[in-house]
């Protein structure tokens, strides 16, 4: 594909070279036949490959490919290849602008930030026009920060919106129910929330955050569906490499020991979805047993 991209690129500037003697009056016939010729195999060319592109969006974006107008696409060629050839700053400027749109209407789109055109015309035009570029780093720095709300602001949207869900919503009623029904049956609490059965505390001394652990565990749903185990094989991992809740568990318990742990959703995957067996706001529940702790040797 990169070399179909390349050729393509440098095509365009064969022919944009070419373009530029358009107006050459004294051109042979044999010339003015080659020419069209190969204006007939570039256009197929580029024809095919702008297919191609948009084939692909309709099988893997087809929501984006349904919105998408070819017509409204090719009046973009059609502007381009009929523009001023011998004002090359011109195409530069285009294809500025080209990106610059492209992240004014994801955010705009996207992120659903109202962002003036008119506010980003004439900021640009101030910097660009001015005598002198001053400290770049500054103006990036700024425009890292501002990005950054705006991945925080999407991100919060679309929170609202999962939390919102029916299937949110159950996970999440399910979830407490289930951890009330087991602090009922003699299970422990902690500050921030994790359920607990130890079923044998092991030894000292206990799991610490940083330590490499040998264990077995599974892990299941409220309604006991298994969604992960390593019963067929272990090897050691850090604690702190899973979620909130499963490396407290480890904590609570040294070599040797066994707990159940109950991880709510706001000490497991919050608002994410894990596969098809884990939703948005789902209480997991871990039976883990600490075969060893920084073992010095994955044989075991």
């Amino acid at each position: 594909m990169k070399k179909v991209i390349f050729s393509l690129a440098a095509a365009a500037l064969m022919i944009g070279g070419l373009a530029s003697c358009n107006g050459n009056s004294t051109a042979s016939k044999a010339d003015k036949e080659f020419g069209d010729s190969l204006a007939v195999a570039f256009g197929q060319f580029a024809g095919a490959n702008a297919l191609q592109s948009y084939t692909r969006m309709k099988e893997m974006q087809p929501e984006m490919a349904e919105k998408f107008d070819k017509d409204a696409f090719l009046k973009g060629v059609e502007t381009v290849l009929n523009a001023d050839t011998t004002k090359v700053s011109y195409y530069q400027g285009l294809q500025m602008g080209l990106q610059m749109v492209g992240a004014v209407n994801g955010i705009n789109n996207e992120a659903l930030i109202p962002m003036s055109k008119d506010k980003l015309l004439k900021a640009f035009k101030e910097i660009y026009k001015s005598d002198s570029i001053g400290d770049v780093s500054a103006y990036y720095a700024t425009y890292q920060e501002f990005m950054t709300k705006v991945q925080t602001r999407m991100q919060e949207r679309q929170d609202s919106i999962i939390a919102a869900s029916d299937e949110a919503k159950k996970n999440l009623a399910d979830g407490q129910a289930y951890a009330a029904k087991m602090l009922a049956e003699g299970y422990s609490k902690s500050e921030d929330g994790l359920v607990y059965k130890i079923e044998n505390p092991g030894t000292e001394p206990k799991v610490a955050p940083n330590d490499r652990v040998l264990m077995v565990y599974t892990g299941k749903t409220v309604d006991g569906e298994v969604f992960d185990t390593n019963a067929e094989r272990q090897v050691p991992m850090f604690a702190n490499q899973f979620v909130e809740g499963f490396t407290e568990a480890l904590t609570l318990v040294g070599k040797g020991g066994k707990i159940t742990a109950v991880i709510p959703a706001e000490l497991g995957y919050k608002l994410q979805s894990r596969g098809d067996k884990i939703g948005p706001n789902q209480t997991l529940v871990f039976d883990i047993e600490v075969l060893d702790i920084n073992p010095k040797s994955n044989n075991q």
